[in-house]
């Protein structure tokens, strides 16, 4: 074998090593639009999902018409979502609010004055929903949803959860002396849940006929407020 003189054998290497560097460049590029463009894909069956929702109803729209108006193909969604329950579950997760994560941490780790607490996120909380129509849409779509269905079930999951997250906080308050006698901390929780849906259902159906973060945000603190135990 001819043995190569030590320029050739360096311009060798340096060829190899220039090409193995391209090479890792363009798979880092070719890796990064591929993440980009999955991303765009799931943000394009979400947006679609979201429309034909609210157009036509969640049990109405089969997932292939969700592929079609998105523009991918059935694969393709079900890449992203396993099911329609995994496809209501990410847009949920899209208008998550942090006072919601705010709330659920109070909950598992303790709070001062849990009373305080819900004062502060109803009033963040109402006004996002005031202010952001795509929240507003969310949540007619979810509260038409046919209970016994896959989608009412994973709902009633959701309501579930929010309701354990609402009692711990009033159990909390009831071993701070916070919270009222009259009232055990599962009941105290049920006034809660049925004041800020009743609000939020209220003011849809009215037609906005009042202001949340006036009216609406007055309503949901006496309501908070007639929850505490009475002054010593």
């Amino acid at each position: 074998m001819e043995r190569l003189d030590q320029p050739s054998a360096l311009f060798l290497l340096h060829t190899f090593m220039f090409v193995c560097k391209v090479g890792s460049t363009t798979k880092g590029r070719l890796m990064r639009r591929s993440k980009a463009d999955a991303e765009q894909t799931r943000t394009s069956i979400l947006d679609a999902a979201e429309r034909l929702f609210c157009e036509c109803g969640i049990a109405a729209t089969p997932l292939e018409r969700v592929a079609r108006q998105a523009g991918v193909t059935r694969g393709a969604l079900y890449w992203h979502f396993k099911d329609k329950s995994d496809l209501l579950k990410a847009l949920r997760e899209r208008y998550r609010l942090p006072q919601e994560d705010l709330i659920a941490r109070a909950a598992r780790e303790g709070h001062a004055d849990p009373f305080g607490l819900l004062r502060d996120t109803a009033g963040d909380l109402l006004a996002t929903f005031e202010a952001e129509e795509s929240r507003q849409n969310l949540y007619m779509m979810l509260n038409a949803m046919v209970p016994d269905t896959e989608s009412g079930r994973w709902l009633s999951g959701c309501n579930a959860e929010m309701f354990g997250l609402l009692q711990r906080l009033m159990e909390q308050a009831r071993e701070h002396r916070m919270l009222t006698p009259d009232l055990e901390p599962q009941e105290a929780a049920v006034v809660l849940m049925i004041t800020m849906n009743g609000l939020l259902t209220e003011w849809m159906r009215s037609g906005k006929a009042f202001s949340l973060t006036g009216l609406g945000l007055k309503i949901m603190c006496r309501q908070i407020d007639s929850l505490r135990a009475p002054a010593a």
